[in-house]
């Protein structure tokens, strides 16, 4: 029965239209059946729609329903479970529509399609003769069901809408609102290549080198152009490029393919793949995206190949760039004051070219659901980077009420950057610490103003990425001082090398059954002392004349890694004092709060600890066992959940008098910070694209009265109530615009 899933499944995937993959899915469903009947109902408001079939009549097909929990069928919807019956029309819950003509037929068997929670559907088998599906048959029909669920929901996302407002969900990747024509990306040759042999592997390899060459030529150029743009340790990202087309490794394994007599494309094919599997089976989202970058050389290689010294032209107006998987030179080749905002029809938040959308101010949405590129040819686009959706040609009206919103958000943007030059202060005069989250880059320009207090965490495995080997100590104090100089006296917290398990360096592969629980963070820098001391010394000596830096160690679970740490630490500083002939300060020494484990024991741990900060995203997925990266549960990672609420709390309640902040997500969000804020939270890391609206919202707040809310927010039941009440709050204090406006 594997074989016939499979055909029906690939069948309805090929289908053009949503009525040709039903008509698809039921005729095949009755043959692999042997019924006399199959038919689809889908929901459609709040009734179930008889949408194909392949034995009842074909005309009441798009026009007979049931409501919801009428008939057999509705019943199905309800439950959402499969009910077989020998003989249906004696059941109670029967109810006969003439117009579809069953009236011939007894056995029934139907399983409701559900995808995510949602009921989408119900699946229907019947037969004239009066008899019970086997348990094999009801196995088959629910498991057919459950496999097509996904591509029915995106099919149904553009059934019978108006091709003037046409709308699609995406994930947004970076905030704003873009109107403009799309701009299809230059179409790229696929990776995977036939396996082709040559009789010259000389001159194969000679095209090859000269693409290898021209490739890194024009990336560099890319990268130039790129960094006059936006921050200047975004070159960073084409560091990597260069990094890996320079790697020895890559071109051995490219030279050693092509002598074993394949042509340079086959070549390419082959090791670019197995070097896109690694990154793919990684645990860790980051490290995951970077698939796409490797899969984006490789494809630049062919292209090269296949069409050397072939460029795209510039656009004349400014447009929105559409791709199946945008990266980072698709973003360079355009100029930015032609660049409007991007579409992904895949990646995630934390590809590369969602980090440089949000440095660049550029409205992006990803993950884009239940379209087609195809489609987007020679349309009107808005890109909705609030509420995460794309409109495709709309109405006169649409885009007026986008603009009008586009205007008000551009003001609003601007009246918030302006506040950042004065310092962080509530309505009733208590002081807020607004530090800023960077990895790639650090954002001087928006590090200099005086709202801000510093980089309340650097990540710094964007710069051991950067490396095909452990980057030396040498080359890594080079980089943290140029971080230390550029903050101008204002804190940094570096974090130390936060890799292994789920997110391993290409040059330290690590297998595990269970990675978000294995060899990572600390454990890794304590079982290599020698990589943890290395990086030490290169922050110790890159901070000296600066006295600005700060050393935060990820993944903390027990004491005694703390007070090795700690002897690690002092070991560093030992070492510099007796080689500089003076006494080395050692530097503020604090760990990230994101294992349940630290939660108990932190009140325990603060005598060993300077200060310490909560990750907020690894805390509430080890809080909810919830890999908020699995799509299938995805939905369940809720940081307003009272748990999360609650342990935020005990954390705050625990560390009074001492130094606590948050880094992650929560930090930037207008209801987190708010949340935050009520339980005691007076230091809080986000994005540069957060800080002017929480700057706004605390120069609004006053403080001392939060204490009912804190209150208030314990006592919820789920993250719905925790949000109405701090969304009430916000509307109570006259905060209104904060909160998500809409362009519909």
């Amino acid at each position: 029965m594997i074989s016939t899933l499979r055909h029906i499944v690939q069948r309805v995937s090929q289908a053009n239209t949503v009525e040709q993959a039903m008509a698809e899915l039921v005729q095949l469903t009755r043959n692999a059946m042997d019924t006399d009947c199959c038919s689809l109902y889908l929901v459609e408001s709040d009734s179930l729609l008889l949408s194909a079939t392949e034995g009842l009549s074909v005309s009441a097909v798009g026009h007979s329903r049931l409501a919801w929990g009428e008939g057999i069928v509705g019943l199905v919807a309800q439950r959402e479970e499969p009910i077989n019956l020998a003989d249906a029309p004696s059941h109670k819950a029967f109810k006969l529509l003439p117009e579809v003509q069953e009236e011939a037929f007894r056995a029934f068997l139907a399983v409701p399609v559900i995808h995510r929670r949602e009921a989408l559907g119900v699946l229907v088998v019947q037969q004239k003769i009066a008899r019970q599906f086997s348990e094999e048959e009801e196995s088959f029909l629910v498991t057919l069901a459950s496999q097509l669920a996904p591509q029915l929901r995106e099919r149904a996302l553009n059934r019978d809408q108006d091709p003037q407002s046409w709308i699609f969900p995406g994930l947004v990747a970076a905030e704003g609102i873009a109107i403009a024509p799309a701009r299809l990306a230059r179409p790229k040759l696929d990776l995977v290549q036939p396996a082709i042999e040559t009789d010259d592997p000389e001159r194969e390899w000679q095209r090859l080198d000269q693409a290898l060459l021209v490739t890194s030529e024009e990336l560099a150029e890319l990268g130039g152009r790129l960094s006059d743009e936006v921050a200047s340790e975004l070159g960073l990202l084409f560091d990597c490029y260069q990094a890996l087309l320079a790697d020895p490794q890559l071109r051995q394994s490219l030279q050693a393919c092509v002598a074993e007599g394949w042509m340079a494309e086959t070549a390419v094919s082959k090791v670019v793949c197995q070097y896109v599997g690694q990154f793919e089976s990684m645990g860790d989202e980051y490290f995951r995206e970077r698939a796409a970058d490797i899969r984006e050389l490789g494809q630049r290689l062919l292209d090269q190949l296949a069409r050397p010294g072939l460029a795209s032209s510039a656009p004349e107006q400014p447009v929105i760039l559409v791709a199946k998987e945008i990266t980072a030179p698709m973003l360079a080749e355009i100029p930015r004051d032609k660049l409007a905002g991007i579409i992904s029809m895949k990646g995630g938040v934390n590809s590369h070219a969602a980090i440089l959308a949000r440095a660049m101010g550029l409205p992006a949405l990803v993950a884009v659901e239940g379209v087609r590129i195809e489609d987007l040819a020679d349309k009107t686009l808005v890109v909705d980077g609030l509420e995460g959706r794309l409109w495709i040609d709309p109405t006169d009206e649409v885009v007026r009420a986008f603009r009008s919103l586009e205007r008000g958000l551009e003001a609003r943007s601007e009246r918030f950057r302006r506040q950042l030059a004065r310092p962080c202060i509530s309505a009733d005069g208590e002081a807020v610490t607004l530090l800023l989250n960077a990895g790639l880059a650090t954002e001087e320009r928006v590090l200099c103003k005086p709202g801000i207090s510093g980089v309340g965490l650097y990540r710094t495995e964007a710069l051991f990425m950067a490396f095909n080997q452990f980057p030396t100590e040498q080359q890594q104090e080079r980089v943290y001082r140029r971080l230390l100089s550029g903050a101008e006296g204002k804190s940094v917290t570096v974090r130390t090398l936060d890799v292994g398990g789920d997110k391993p360096l290409p040059y330290l592969p690590i297998r595990e059954d269970n990675p978000f629980l294995g060899w990572r963070g600390v454990r890794l820098s304590l079982d290599h002392p020698d990589l943890f001391l290395s990086q030490i010394r290169a922050l110790l000596r890159a901070s000296q004349g600066y006295d600005n830096l700060k050393i935060m160690v990820p993944m903390v679970s027990r004491l005694d890694e703390i007070q090795s740490c700690r002897r690690l630490l002092e070991q560093a500083v030992a070492e510099l004092s007796e080689e500089w002939g003076r006494a080395v300060i050692p530097p503020p020494l604090g760990i990230m709060v994101e294992v349940p484990a630290a939660l108990f024991q932190l009140g325990n741990w603060w005598p060993w600890l300077d200060f310490a900060s909560v990750g907020s995203n690894d805390l509430t997925q080890y809080l909810l066992a919830v890999d908020r990266n699995n799509a299938q549960v995805s939905a369940s990672f809720d940081s307003f959940h009272p748990a999360v609420v609650a342990a935020l709390d005990q954390i705050a309640r625990a560390s009074q008098g001492r130094e606590l902040g948050l880094c992650g997500e929560l930090a930037g969000e207008v209801l987190g910070a708010l949340m935050l804020l009520t339980l005691g939270y007076r230091q809080l890391s986000m994005n540069t694209q957060s800080l002017g609206a929480i700057h706004y919202l605390v120069e609004n707040l006053d403080l001392s009265a939060l204490a009912p809310l804190r209150m208030v927010l314990l006592a919820q039941r789920d993250g719905e109530a925790v949000r109405h009440c701090l969304t009430e709050h916000l509307q109570a204090a006259g905060l209104n615009e904060l909160l998500p406006k809409t362009g519909r």
